[in-house]
């Protein structure tokens, strides 16, 4: 029988791979150890499992990363948000049901929002509410979600409204995202309850551009909440 060649150690000394962590040699170095197998009939098998991680890998060279559990997409969100270089952080929430948040992840989210705007952060959200939380007829949106919009308000949110049916004609804009500072972006994936599906981070410049564009044309349809309230007064 054909004596195989041990698959490692295999060393690495391209410069592509100075300065990167020992963990993604090692990766490297497996993956060529792997691939340069000389049973064919082990390649062959490989190959849709290389195919497999490449699809995984492919969005990490562009600075993103996907969060399914709960608890994994949370501690991204707050060490990403807890940075010191971070001191704006801009959010739009496309709230589908009166349960948006108030899972203890969301809850904690909000902690997190209230402890930064106390220690000088700027943060802005915009709220995209349906038909079922601001009817047409309501100057305000209704009670059950009326009480979370009023926390943030008087806690120091800049909090601004948009009425789903205005820019359903704009469909790039009705999703879930955060902008922190120039740095990176957030989008969440929500489902019908209000429950985070995945949580994709891009630490890209281009990802980061296409939100803050995002965020310029929604401001066209917003409507700044103390504006509402204002109103509401002078009636």
């Amino acid at each position: 029988m054909k004596q195989l060649p041990p698959s490692f150690p295999l060393t690495i000394t391209a410069p592509l791979l100075d300065g990167i962590p020992e963990s993604c040699r090692e990766l490297v170095a497996a993956l060529v150890a792997s691939a340069s197998h000389p049973d064919p009939i082990f390649r062959e098998l490989l190959a849709p499992r290389l195919a497999s991680l490449t699809e995984q890998t492919r969005p990490w060279s562009h600075g993103q990363l996907v969060f399914s559990s709960t608890e994994a997409w949370r501690t991204a969100y707050e060490k990403v948000l807890s940075s010191s270089e971070i001191t704006r952080y801009r959010s739009v929430a496309w709230v589908k049901s009166e349960d948006y948040w108030q899972d203890l992840p969301g809850q904690q989210g909000m902690r997190l929002n209230y402890a930064l705007l106390d220690s000088g952060m700027q943060i802005q959200r915009m709220l995209i509410l349906g038909w079922n939380l601001w009817p047409p007829h309501m100057q305000l949106p209704l009670k059950g979600i009326l009480g979370w919009i009023d926390e943030q308000h008087y806690r120091g949110v800049g909090l601004l409204l948009i009425r789903e049916n205005d820019v359903i004609g704009e469909p790039d804009l009705l999703r879930d995202f955060g902008i922190y500072g120039d740095r990176a972006t957030g989008e969440q994936e929500i489902d019908a309850d209000s429950r985070t599906v995945n949580f994709t981070l891009s630490f890209d410049q281009a990802a980061v551009e296409l939100a803050v564009d995002r965020w310029a044309r929604l401001a066209l349809f917003a409507t700044p909440y103390g504006e509402l309230l204002d109103r509401m007064l002078e009636k």
